[in-house]
């Protein structure tokens, strides 16, 4: 047996779909359920899961606290069998889901962790500086297929990925304090926190490309916005979980300085490609260095009120201002120690 968790905040506009496609799954050997978390929504999720109850074999839970990881640490202790497979509330799955995951972990025992495939499902057809000036991985958790066999544990993305049942009989549980939560810029690394520290314990992975699913993009997430907005966090996130720089923190701040004095001036001479590259590490070192300072009890110097990084003036839908400057121009806050 084994059983599919998620966690889902406010997910009603998509969670129909993914329960849809789950619905419609061949059920495996040995048989499965559903555990699904509804982590304090406020929206019609709580009503879209009990609609499915019928249809699915669910058992439905309630994690009032705000983050992904705390609810799926409530979903492990409902777990049975020996696979857990994790997916998103925003994913539709392939008819043989299920079964390929059954496949996969019978054949590869000597394996306790599994990756397998998403590729995006756009809203509609994306612009060719999405998919050649992006990374696809970090920004819409796409990793598509590639050589099956055994891989780094940092393949194993949040959106299908399963873990054999005995990795967790010992206590061994999700982060609480990263991954998606309440706040808009949280340090991203929800499954990757847990999989990098079940590869230091010894715990191998494989790469399957027959489970597949399919990541539901929403058009607000293709806006350079959101997309800056994603590498400022998944910054943030490499420094909550101590992935070194390749710079130094003395370094990195007077880089970032640098940046934030110069871009606005300089952002329009560089071609698109360049600009874009260049905006694109700058929001990333902009979360490094904030969860940096956070790591060592400093406020943040980064982000700015609407949960945004600096961003220059050339990509801005619209000129925002605060304090009479364009945002992307702002000078940095003096350093302050939180109280």
């Amino acid at each position: 047996m084994l059983t599919v968790m998620f966690s889902s905040r406010n997910g009603g506009a998509v969670l129909g779909r993914t329960l849809a496609s789950l619905a419609a799954a061949r059920a495996p050997a040995g048989g499965w359920k559903l555990v699904a978390v509804d982590n304090g929504s406020t929206d019609a999720t709580c009503d879209i899961l009990q609609s499915y109850a019928g249809r699915l074999p669910l058992t439905l839970l309630a994690e009032p606290q705000s983050g992904k990881n705390r609810a799926l640490n409530r979903a492990l202790a409902h777990g049975d069998g020996d696979l857990f497979v994790f997916c998103d509330d925003d994913v539709v799955v392939g008819r043989d889901w299920l079964v390929r995951w059954r496949q996969v972990a019978d054949e590869r025992v000597p394996y306790d962790l599994f990756a397998g495939v998403t590729v995006p499902l756009w809203p509609y057809k994306p612009p060719l500086w999405i998919l050649e000036e992006t990374d696809l991985g970090i920004v819409f958790a796409a990793n598509g297929r590639r050589q099956e066999g055994p891989c780094d544990a940092l393949a194993l993305f949040g959106t299908n990925m399963a873990i054999r049942a005995r990795v967790f009989a010992g206590g061994l549980r999700f982060d609480p304090d990263i991954g998606p939560g309440s706040a808009p810029a949280y340090p991203m690394g929800s499954e990757t926190e847990l999989v990098r520290r079940l590869a230091a314990l010894g715990h191998r992975s494989w790469f399957a490309n027959g489970p597949q699913v399919k990541h539901i993009i929403r058009a607000h997430q293709m806006e350079r916005s959101a997309i800056l907005a994603r590498g400022y966090r998944w910054g943030r996130g490499q420094a909550h979980m101590r992935v070194p720089h390749s710079y130094t923190p003395e370094r990195l701040h007077r880089k970032n300085l640098l940046r934030s004095r110069l871009y606005p001036l300089l952002m329009q001479f560089y071609s698109h490609k360049e600009a874009w590259a260049r905006q694109w590490e700058w929001a990333i070192d902009q979360g490094y260095e904030d969860g940096l300072r956070e790591c060592r009890g400093l406020a943040r110097q980064w982000l700015l009120d609407d949960g945004a990084p600096r961003i220059a003036q050339r990509f801005l839908a619209t000129a925002s201002r605060k304090g009479g400057q364009p945002r992307g121009t702002l000078e940095p806050e003096k350093p302050q120690t939180t109280g």
